[in-house]
């Protein structure tokens, strides 16, 4: 089990080198680096909403996932509201009771900082509800076609409801003439999402929930004409992050793709299930342990000969993808190959340094750089045609015939190891031995890590779809890049 946390541990890291390296290997030297502004720039009810409070609580509308917080100054005092939102887990502690409250899941740990939790509790109890106020919450919109530049007739909506991430209700209704759509009388304990089907292909929102003071959500709903044509599918930038742990190689890949046409790409290849490949994406052999970070739902994943196939259309635009594996490490010499499936604008392969010699075929480079206090080696590529092979070779120190060395070395380590086993077997107290399985169960950061890795890409990618202003989108990515740096310092 230790083992396996280790090598979760470095993925994650790999992971948050792939979201993090890109701004600053291409960050213009001339211009000078920009500090978001702090979060307290924003008012308690857009904290409120930022940490994601509203996907549990209403105010003054019911219960939801978690209790109604209309009247919470009356039961705890200010600073225990703000303990509460700045660490859930502490409180359960100190009370012996997890959950606190019966018949509610208990809260999550959400890394609210000190001041933006006491902005949200300031909020809280000074919060007074609209008179007169709606008594259910509506979601309409319109439907365009944005190949054509049109309204969208007569297509099929679905509202689902959910409670939680439980499925509770669907309604299906069709646009009008002028393509507008309206589902009425929705229940506040509920979050939202709509489904529209047209031409084979399916477009959903994210879950949606009403936000304080808020009555209806007005959607504007594209969709567009499909295509089986992948020509206008690339990679702008591509990235591939390599490092050893635990007799193994951990591997991240970072691709983010565009669809330059103004079509959905629906994809041309039928795969053994009957569904179309959108994606190829070909992997090294050996490969295991496949984990999907960003931009694909493993629902959506085929193994395929080469790799993987995703299934989902591709919108026009651009889509951001980021996944980790494990590739087997041998004791002399390791070789993988990269294949590149799409026309490819820029590569880039970092190899973290070990000891080990690193030859790399396809790509140039091979200097020496430092990310986040990490050395590598680095190599590029630009403008890669589909078909191209990346070759790495990974050279450990044995493999090159030097056994006088590490006949030396080894004789070296059975004395280290001698010391070693004298100390912590024979020298051991009991004491000592309770304290190292303590700390051995604590695996809360990787999961922290995680969550806000994912949470920073979504960010990403409401910022590029603008779905989210400017400075808020600052404010809130230079939060959650503190927090992931806290969480690593943590994790050391």
């Amino acid at each position: 089990m230790k083992a396996i946390n280790k090598i979760v541990c470095n993925l994650l890291f790999l992971v948050l080198l792939a979201f993090l390296i890109g701004p600053i290997l291409k960050a213009p030297e001339t211009k000078a680096q920009e500090h978001p502004p702090t979060a307290l720039t924003l008012s308690g009810e857009e904290l409120f909403i930022q940490n994601r409070c509203v996907r549990c609580h209403t105010i003054g509308r019911g219960r939801f996932v978690g209790p109604d917080l209309a009247g919470v100054e009356g039961k705890y005092p200010k600073e225990q509201i703000a303990k509460w939102i700045e660490n859930p887990q502490k409180i359960y502690q100190a009370s012996g009771k997890m959950p606190f409250n019966e018949g509610y899941p208990p809260m999550p740990p959400m890394n609210v900082p000190p001041a933006q939790a006491k902005a949200i509790a300031e909020y809280l109890v000074s919060y007074n509800p609209p008179k007169g106020g709606a008594a259910s919450g509506g979601i309409s919109g319109q439907v365009l076609n944005k190949t054509t530049g049109g309204p969208a007739a007569e297509v099929d909506l679905t509202l689902t409801s959910y409670l939680g991430d439980k499925p509770t209700d669907e309604k299906t209704i069709k646009s009008d003439e002028q393509g507008n759509f309206s589902f009425k009388a929705l229940n506040w304990d509920r979050s939202y999402a709509v489904t529209v089907d047209f031409k084979g292909a399916q477009y959903s929102t994210d879950k949606m929930v009403f936000y304080p003071n808020e009555d209806i959500k007005i959607l504007d709903l594209p969709i567009y004409e499909p295509t089986v044509d992948e020509d206008n599918i690339k990679i702008i930038e591509g990235q591939m992050i390599v490092q050893s742990a635990e007799g193994a190689l951990s591997v991240a890949d970072l691709a983010l793709y565009s669809n330059t046409g103004d079509k959905i790409y629906v994809g041309g290849k039928e795969l053994e299930d009957g569904r179309k490949e959108s994606l190829r994406v070909s992997m090294p052999k050996g490969a295991q342990n496949v984990n999907f970070i960003h931009g694909i739902t493993p629902e959506d994943v085929v193994n395929t000969e080469y790799g993987f196939a995703d299934t989902a259309s591709i919108l026009p635009g651009q889509k951001r993808v980021v996944y980790a594996y494990n590739l087997p490490l041998n004791s002399g010499t390791t070789t993988f190959e990269k294949t590149i499936d799409y026309p490819t604008e820029s590569f880039l392969l970092l190899i973290a340094q070990t000891g080990s010699s690193a030859e790399v075929k396809g790509l140039s480079g091979g200097e020496s750089v430092q990310i986040r206090q990490e050395s590598f080696l680095k190599w590029e590529g630009k403008d890669l045609k589909p078909g191209h092979q990346i070759k790495v070779v990974l050279k450990n120190p044995l493999a090159q015939g030097d056994y006088l060395k590490w006949g030396a070395l080894g004789f070296l380590l059975l004395i280290i190891i001698a010391g070693v086993i004298y100390s912590t077997v024979l020298k051991k107290s009991p004491e000592q031995d309770n304290s190292t399985d303590q700390d051995e169960g604590v695996g809360d950061p990787e999961v922290q890590r995680l969550a806000l890795i994912k949470e920073i890409a979504q960010l990403d990618d409401d910022f590029e779809a603008g779905n989210i202003v400017e400075q808020k989108y600052k404010d809130i990515r230079g939060n959650k890049i503190e927090e992931l740096k806290m969480i690593k310092r943590r994790l050391r």
